[in-house]
């Protein structure tokens, strides 16, 4: 990764965002959650536009299209001079198959910010590495915005505040949280609201100052993120969580130690687990790094709201960031971000 990111531009209300799909084709499946985010952005005040490809289902159902037609839309997205801001549509799998059909240097030549999440990441830190900008990183359209009941008041919040780079973003524990899996497939389940019954907060498990880039991605995805993007882990602040998959997490962080030397990391944020208690899974995560990671002094933090529950944070991805107890995560923003 550049050791300097550049930040596009601010965008503020009013701003057009485009919506594309990377990976799954939830938008051709569920059209009353369609509706709903369409609702929750043009009331915020935003305008809402569609990739071309972004309702197509593939052959096997998988994914939103080819990955040439979904990388069509991500490219015509970047050129396309109306368009401010790119909102996926969700992830779960098919972000990385775009890849190769990216033109970094024309991303470059037309920087806007770019937000996703969970498979979605591969975008994240292929902007970042080969394009040269940092983007956003925490929300989906259909996951987030579509939310049944309407989008949380937080998810706006972050949502505005993390596209307006010309400002500070700071980001502390929402006060309550949902883990509850929503029903893409039985229409009658999919619209009732989940229930916000997770306690919010975060846990320090070693509590400290830092400062570095922000990057990171699901457990299941980080070993081959490494790979992939070469990626030198040395002062960052490492981000992860985990989703619904329900697996073991002690050979997945055991991978993730094998991948890259965490030892001279400038801070670990780890989200919060969507299936169990926060303090079971403060509890889990203490045993993971006493055992792998017993000597380095760096923060850790543990439930934070970079995670599969939701509302989660929009954080600014690849971009510099101070941790610490009491102010929070905070990104200064400007122009150009990452390690000083």
């Amino acid at each position: 990764m550049p050791r300097v990111l550049k930040v596009p531009a601010p965008v503020g209300p009013g701003g057009h965002l485009r919506v594309l799909s990377p990976g799954m084709p939830t938008l051709a499946y569920v059209p009353d959650r369609v509706e709903r985010g369409v609702r929750a952005l043009t009331d915020a005040g935003w305008k809402v536009s569609f990739g071309e490809n972004a309702f197509l289902i593939s052959a096997d159902g998988l994914t939103a299209g080819t990955p040439a037609e979904r990388a069509r839309d991500l490219m015509d997205a970047f050129t396309d001079p109306s368009v401010d801001a790119i909102l996926a549509a969700d992830a779960g799998l098919g972000s990385e198959d775009l890849l190769d059909a990216l033109d970094p240097d024309l991303i470059a030549a037309h920087p806007k910010p770019f937000l996703g999440y969970c498979d979605n990441v591969y975008l994240n830190h292929f902007l970042a590495a080969k394009a040269g900008i940092s983007s956003l990183y925490g929300c989906t359209f259909m996951v987030h915005i579509g939310e049944a009941g309407g989008a949380y008041p937080e998810t706006l919040d972050y949502l505005a505040a993390a596209l307006d780079s010309a400002a500070p973003l700071r980001c502390h524990p929402v006060p309550s949280r949902t883990a509850g899996v929503i029903d893409w497939y039985v229409p009658d389940r999919e619209r009732i609201p989940r229930t916000r019954d997770v306690p919010g907060g975060w846990t320090w498990l070693r509590p400290g100052v830092a400062r570095g880039p922000l990057l990171g991605g699901e457990l299941t995805l980080l070993p081959e993120l490494i790979e992939r993007f070469d990626l030198t882990l040395d002062g960052t602040l490492l981000f992860w969580d985990v989703s619904y998959h329900g697996l073991d997490v002690a050979p997945l962080f055991a991978a993730l130690c094998a991948a890259a030397d965490l030892t001279r990391l400038g801070g670990m944020i780890i989200g919060g687990h969507p299936q169990l208690t926060p303090e079971d899974w403060a509890k889990t995560v203490r045993e993971l790094v006493d055992e792998h990671l017993p000597e380095p002094a760096f923060p850790i933090v543990v439930n934070a709201d970079i995670s599969h529950t939701c509302p989660a944070w929009i954080v600014p991805f690849g971009e510099e960031a101070d941790l610490d107890p009491v102010g929070g995560l905070l990104f200064r923003r400007g122009r150009t971000a990452g390690r000083s």
